[in-house]
Order: structure tokens, then sequence, then C-alpha cells
């Protein structure tokens, strides 16, 4: 099709990445930053045999949900993509999506999917971010690229990590330093003042004097604005700590008086008012299986505890597993710290753990709770499909509508889905997270 920009394609509907879809010479053309009910001209960027990846040239007829994106950056930076949408209309394709994804490739009856969850604030909710530093500037990178398109402030960012980012970016851009590649690591908790951690490639290590004289400036004023500074040279030893103080706490519940210290560098979702309601959708299912609350959990990929600890607070005895030693090192220390002993965290793989304890036939464990990563779990979905030891009830917590529907396919032969339920944790982008509750057969 060369480069020619075509006129008159009609948006059907949003997919999952967030692109339009429409129709030309019966193939699916896929349009970033298009609207359904739009007309657009485009021009064609890849093509396959069943579709087309094309750009927006031009808006020729807009969408009635179509809106001016607050942004300045939008279409450029690679953080947002449904700016141009209102919100409602957000989330009427984030349940679309995730509903067609579930009923096509798992079977999953609609009737079992339930609706999206909304944010109670669509802007400034992220409290924790990823940034790219090279010599240009400071901010995200640009969509399917390693070109960093500098932001002096991202419209989903925290108010406090905004103004982190502020006082440092005069600092960080004369730093003396021909490396590029570096990271910024924004974090700000419920408690605590705000966490900035810098990660320098180790090549920089020729140049280590130069930085450490350039940070010396940089730690004097985060001890004036209030935020602890963390560097991560890249040698596999983790970040060291350059301030004074340091304390980043989160509330994982909106009952009782939970506190979580989070690592440097540890994760933790974005978004925290939404992952409250998350946590409290994990501990519902568990409460409303029919089990009293000293039966076994078993909490695969647990993290720091944000749902081995609650559970554990209201008397469930809870074994967590994460393979990032950080993270169950944290995950202890916050049993401590709330004391709380019925809650045991261990380092492992959680595919390695679960068939060890298959084979040895030593899964006291009624209820199982899955939160992987975007990849999903297919090892250990294919464990529990093979096994007579399942436990009676499975709480599988996604970020990926995707691999979760070709997980819950593999977990048909031995669970049946209960429930789903959507948790906005991303508005103005296509991400959604949701948690399905499976019954074994």
């Amino acid at each position: 099709m060369g480069n020619k920009i075509w006129n008159n394609l009609g948006i059907e509907k949003l997919v999952y990445r967030g692109n339009g879809l429409g129709h030309h010479e019966r193939k699916a053309v896929f349009v970033p930053f298009t609207a359904p009910g739009d007309v657009v001209s485009w021009r064609p960027v890849r093509e396959k045999k069943h579709f087309i990846q094309g750009r927006l040239m031009e808006v020729e007829v807009p969408s009635k949900n179509r809106l001016e994106p607050c942004c300045p950056y939008f279409e450029k930076c690679g953080g947002c993509q449904w700016q141009h949408l209102n919100y409602d209309f957000q989330l009427l394709w984030k349940h679309r999506i995730v509903t067609e994804i579930l009923e096509k490739n798992a079977s999953i009856p609609g009737n079992r999917i339930g609706g999206v969850l909304p944010s109670s604030s669509p802007w400034q909710y992220r409290k924790r971010a990823r940034l790219a530093w090279d010599r240009k500037g400071i901010g995200f990178y640009q969509n399917g690229s390693h070109r960093v398109i500098p932001v002096r402030n991202c419209a989903l960012l925290n108010s406090r990590l905004n103004r982190v980012l502020s006082v440092i970016r005069n600092f960080l851009m004369t730093f003396p330093l021909t490396q590029i590649g570096r990271e910024i690591l924004l974090e700000v908790g419920d408690e605590g003042n705000p966490r900035v951690i810098l990660r320098i490639r180790p090549g920089a290590v020729k140049e280590s004097e130069k930085i450490r004289d350039a940070l010396g400036r940089i730690v004097t004023l985060a001890e004036k604005e209030g935020f602890s500074l963390w560097v991560d040279w890249g040698r596999g030893k983790g970040p060291t700590l350059l301030t004074k103080r340091d304390k980043v706490v989160l509330h994982p519940s909106e009952a009782g008086s939970m506190r979580l210290d989070v690592p440097p560098g540890g994760f933790f979702q974005a978004n925290l008012s939404q992952n409250r309601r998350l946590t409290e959708l994990v501990l519902e299912a568990a409460e409303k299986c029919g089990l009293s609350g000293g039966m076994g959990v078993l909490d695969l990929y647990c993290g720091m505890g944000n749902f081995s600890l609650p559970l554990a607070l209201r008397g469930w005895r809870v074994r967590g597993v994460d393979s990032a030693v950080s993270s169950v090192e944290a995950a202890k220390k916050n049993a401590v710290m709330n004391d709380i002993g019925s809650a045991r965290f261990i380092h492992a793989d959680a595919g390695e753990y679960l068939q060890t304890r298959l084979e040895n036939g030593e899964l006291p464990f009624s209820v199982l709770i899955l939160d992987p990563p975007r990849t999903g779990t297919i090892e250990i979905a294919r464990l529990l499909a093979e096994s007579v030891q399942c436990p009676e009830l499975l709480i599988y917590v996604s970020c990926d509508p995707m691999t979760l529907a070709r997980d819950l396919k593999i977990l048909a032969v031995s669970y049946e889905v209960q429930s789903v339920v959507m948790i906005d944790m991303f508005p103005h982008t296509f991400h959604i997270e949701t948690v399905t509750v499976l019954r074994r057969r």
C-alpha cells in the first residue's frame, strides 16, 4: 500500500491495547488514538496478511465521545492511549473488550462477568512511576521505541511526585555523565516522604567520582525538599540510601490500621485507592467461600504481603510465596510490624513450589490466590488442571485479559468460573485489572 494516505475510514470499535478498528478492502485496520464513530484519514505503517497497522493522519468526522486531550504530550508519550475519550466511555469499552476476550477465548458466560469499578480519581492517581532519563530530558518512552519524550508535568502522576520531578530536573540535566539509558523511579505511599531512585548504567563507573560530587548537591536538595534519594549503580547490589530518612508506607485495606513498608523499588500498585478496593474484593471472595477462617490460604506471587497479611489478620492461616528476595523479606518484616504470626513467607519460584507440594501430597490449603505478572501463569494452570488436589477456591488477579483467558481455558478442566470483576487501575490507558473467582468442579 506504500505511504499513500487513505480517507474515510470509519472506526467501528476499540480493541485490546487501545487501538480503534476499521476495515479497508476487507482487511482489519488498527489505528491508535481513534474513537468509535470517528471517520479518519490514515497511512499504513505495517501490513500483514489479515490486518494493517495504521497511523492517524486526521480526524475527518469526530465521534460524539471524543474530547480534547488535556495533556500536551498525548500521542507522543507512550503512557496514555485514551485521553481523547470521556471517562465513562473508557469504562464502557474496557468492559466490552474484556467480556469479548473472555467469551471468545475462554468460553466464560457473559452473565458471570461483572462491571467495572471506576477510579475515584481519574487524574493524578499514580503514586509510582518509572521515567527514562537521557541528555534530551526526563520523561517516558515514545510508544514502541526507546526515544525519550521529555515531560515537565504528567497529568496522571501524583502532585507530590510532579513536584519532586520539577525540582530535580535541572540538577539531573547537568549531571556529569556521558552514558544514556538511565532510569528514575518515583514513589510515594499513603504515609511518608516521596522517594527517588536513580538507576545508573554500570558503564558509568569510570565517571563515579564526578557522579558522587553531583549526587552530593542533589542530596542537599532532597533534604531541603523532603524526599529521600537512592542510587542504584547497576551492579546487582541494590540501591543505596543517600539521605538521612526514608519511609514509604501503604494501607492495603480500607478497614483496620494495617501498614505495609515498601522497600526501595519494590512492586506495589500505582493506584493505591484502587488497590484497597482490589484487596477488599480478594478478602470478600475468600470469606464468601463458606470455609472457616482457620483454613489455609496459599498466596502465590505474594509480593510484600498485599493480600496475605490482611487475610492473616482476619484469621486465615496464610503461606505466601514469591521469587523476589526483597519482596519476601519485606513481607516478613511487615508481618512483624503488624504483629501477625499466622502468615509465613517463602522465597521460591511459584510454579516449582506448587509442583513440589502437589507431588508430595502436601497442599493443605483451601484457597489459592494467583497474582502473576502480565505474562500470566500457564505453568501453574497446567499443574492445577492435571491435579486431583486442587484447592476448593481459586482467586486469580490479572492485569492482562489475554493471558487470563488462556489460563482460564486450561483451568476449565478442574475449575468453573463463578465471577469476574474488573477494576480500573489506570484511567486513560487500555489497562484493566480483573479478579476472577473459580470453584473446583
